[in-house]
């Protein structure tokens, strides 16, 4: 059965690969576009030749367009995919498309269904020239589909707030207002469901950026978002003055503690402080907490508090300074109101330095108690340390893995883990940091992946025995399992488990998101990494992961979007501007696509030079994509980091052996990126072949994939 997908693009495929056949006879193309939208009544010639050759004269026209019906008939090798009579329609024996499937799913009320199918708009950067007639109708049909995708997104929104489910109304509603921007419907939507999900605060935040741009582009915004916005204001009041503009739950952003002692030696302390008690607070039920990487992002940057507080979009915001002397330490923390600069609470601890974990215990109950009236039974707040040395050693090597800067500074950090356990071999959090470390080795290229990772796995799961809170080990052993040993359902529960113990961990949702990705479940990932860019709406690598989803979904307005938010808060990513590239690429925009894959070469090298070849390859260049190519096969030092980017540079000079080749190396070695080569656009081309589906096997991406990949995996592991 042939498939037509006019969806976020237009193009051919069969059993789920996509089809050369047309992909260059934009007529063709067209012509079963206008098919698919008419559906079973099918439409008259005459429509046909208005809309495809306007300017023809009647014969020349019919000529055409029986020359045209016969090309199709015989490049598909389907003499009845077309039928024939008065009108011509498509057999619904022989294809299909996604924009009958889309309104059948509407017909029937399946609105989860129907979203799923539209995966961006009709016909999406589908251009011909010369046909004026038929870009009008396209148009049409484009604002009518994204008219009933619109609705369908706002149907499932009020369904699921309906059933209590607010979580997953805050989902449909943010995919609406990403749609309709300008929508006040939309964004009052949203609102109630973050609301009714009991974050006031971000439902204030986005009435905020709402009213801004409405402004902006209309002249006004519509008055139902101001009304919603006073009537959230008036519920959030409490009786006490002082928690005056709080929302219900509280939300808090944990700011880096101040170094007063004059050594810089002192940095990773007052800063691992930091981090203690984001992971401290962001254990109690109820609470909603900034995660690490915006928090430490406007340190040193001397905004004021309400300024802080609408960048982060939280109520509240917890501060203060560190002071160390001989074997003291002072810590002075206050919490703060940014609605009226009001202290909620404040104290100074003046303790022996071994007490340091009892002042954390202290701060993060006294943080929480001020913003809650009372907290669960139980709750779990600050974790236990035994030895205070190793603790600092710890400190130190969290301190440098958030700071990396090269091998030699990850290496270092596995040496103060290393002599933390030499300290305390029960201290988990010391395991953590190794796993960590180890992990940093192979995703940066520092160390093949069978020589690092395997370390990775050995440390998270030695932290797990010590202590099954540690929300970082979690993270660490589900990232492995999944880029790794592709073990897709154990890598999603570690997963899942680290974000129920520590949700301000960005890392966690940033690794699930690109699990869930990696099985092409796309919309999972993107409501993952929504909610990391909620919680850190200043970290780079999040909106760079989302931009990847939205480029491996086939919706490169949505990541170029996305994309060019990363390139602001993080211009020296070069993900980013790899991704950019691609997307690029899907928009047409060769130039561009150069531009962005020059950038992110000159930032990485090697790795980001296999994209750029592939790029001047599909963009007709080939004579420079080759010899980038023998550029690339000389350079042995980093050998190990290609094989992935080499297949995909193969793939796009239509060398198909070269590209399985390096994909079977790359799937041994366990390269860069080949956890996601399943759903890697570049590698469209190869899905028609045998080998593709065996590939996809190994690695437990097909459908009888994973009982495959379970008795092969131990033969492929080395230590």
């Amino acid at each position: 059965m042939l498939q037509l997908h006019t969806f976020g693009g237009c193009y051919l495929a069969e059993a789920g690969a996509r089809l050369d056949s047309l992909t260059a006879q934009r007529k063709a193309l067209a012509l079963l576009a206008i098919l698919a939208v008419a559906g079973r009544r099918g439409v008259s010639r005459d429509s046909v030749l208005a809309l495809l050759w306007p300017e023809s004269d009647e014969d020349r026209a019919r000529t055409s367009l029986k020359q045209l019906v016969h090309s199709v008939r015989q490049q598909l090798r389907a003499p009845d995919v077309l039928l024939s009579s008065t009108e011509i329609r498509l057999n619904p024996d022989r294809i299909t498309s996604d924009v009958e499937a889309f309104r059948h799913a509407l017909g029937r009320d399946d609105y989860e269904a129907a979203v799923g199918l539209y995966a961006g708009p009709f016909l999406d950067g589908f251009y011909m020239k010369g046909a004026d007639d038929f870009e009008r109708w396209a148009a049409i049909e484009r604002g009518a589909l994204a008219h009933d995708f619109a609705r369908a997104l706002e149907a499932l929104g009020e369904q699921t707030l309906a059933r209590g489910d607010a979580l997953a109304a805050t989902t449909w509603w943010r995919r609406l207002v990403a749609t309709e921007p300008l929508s006040a419907r939309a964004t009052t939507g949203l609102m109630r469901a973050l609301a009714a999900a009991g974050d006031r605060a971000s439902a204030l935040h986005h009435a905020s950026t709402f009213q801004q741009l409405a402004t902006e582009e209309l002249g006004s915004a519509d008055g139902s978002v101001a009304e919603l916005v006073a009537r959230l204001k008036a519920d959030a009041a409490l009786p006490s003055p002082r928690m005056r503009g709080l929302g219900d739950p509280p939300s808090v952003a944990v700011l880096p503690f101040a170094n007063t002692s004059g050594d810089p030696a002192d940095e990773p302390f007052s800063d691992g402080l930091t981090e203690e008690l984001i992971s401290a607070i962001s254990r109690v039920p109820g609470l909603t907490v900034t995660g690490r990487t915006s928090s430490f992002a406007l340190k040193g940057r001397g905004l004021d508090v309400r300024r802080i507080g609408e960048t982060l979009g939280v109520a509240t915001l917890l501060e203060g300074s560190v002071r160390r002397s001989g074997g003291r330490v002072k810590v002075a923390a206050q919490l703060v109101s940014v609605r009226d600069n009001g202290v909620l609470w404040a104290d100074t601890y003046d303790r022996v330095t071994e007490d340091i974990f009892a002042v954390q215990e202290e701060i993060a109950r006294a943080t929480a108690n001020s913003l809650r009236k009372t907290l669960g039974v139980g709750t779990p707040l600050a974790r236990s340390m035994t030895s205070l040395v190793a603790y600092e050693l710890c400190l130190k090597g969290r301190y440098i893995l958030n700071t990396r800067t090269s091998e030699e500074r990850v290496v270092q950090a596995i040496r103060y883990f290393e002599q933390a356990i030499a300290r305390d071999a029960s201290c988990a959090a010391a395991f953590a940091g190794l796993s960590d470390a180890h992990a940093f080795l192979a995703v940066f290229g520092y160390r093949r992946a069978h020589d690092a990772i395997p370390n990775a796995i050995g440390a998270a799961r030695k932290a797990l025995a010590l202590d099954d809170s540690i929300a970082e080990a979690h993270a660490s052993l589900g990232h492995a399992l999944c880029v790794y040993d592709f073990q897709w359902a154990a890598a999603e529960r570690e997963l899942r488990r680290a974000i129920e113990l520590d949700p301000s961990y960005t890392f966690a949702r940033i690794a699930l998101g690109i699990c869930l990705q990696d099985q092409a479940r796309f919309g999972e990932a993107v409501s993952e990494l929504v909610a990391a860019r909620d919680a850190d709406p200043l970290a780079p690598h999040v909106y760079a992961v989302l931009g990847r989803v939205h480029v491996n979904a086939r919706q490169p307005d949505a990541a170029v979007a996305c994309l060019r938010e990363a390139v602001e808060l993080g211009p020296d990513l070069d993900l980013v501007h790899q991704q950019l590239g691609h997307a690029y690429l899907q928009q047409g925009l060769g130039d561009e696509a150069i531009g962005a894959f020059s950038r992110a070469a000159q930032l990485t090298g090697v790795r980001d030079t296999a994209h750029l070849a592939y790029a001047y390859a599909v963009t007709g260049a080939r004579a420079r994509a080759e010899s980038m190519m023998q550029s690339l096969l000389d350079s042995r030092e980093y050998r190990h980091l290609l094989p992935f980017h080499l297949a995909m540079a193969y793939t796009g000079l239509g060398d198909i052996d070269a590209a399985f080749e390096w994909l079977d190396r790359g799937y041994e070695e366990r390269s860069s990126f080949m956890d996601g080569v399943k759903v890697t656009p570049a590698f469209d081309p190869l899905h028609a072949d045998p080998r593709w589906e065996r590939l996809l096997g190994r690695m437990a991406l097909s459908r009888d994939g994973r009982k495959q990949a379970a008795s092969t995996r131990h033969h492929n592991r080395r230590a």
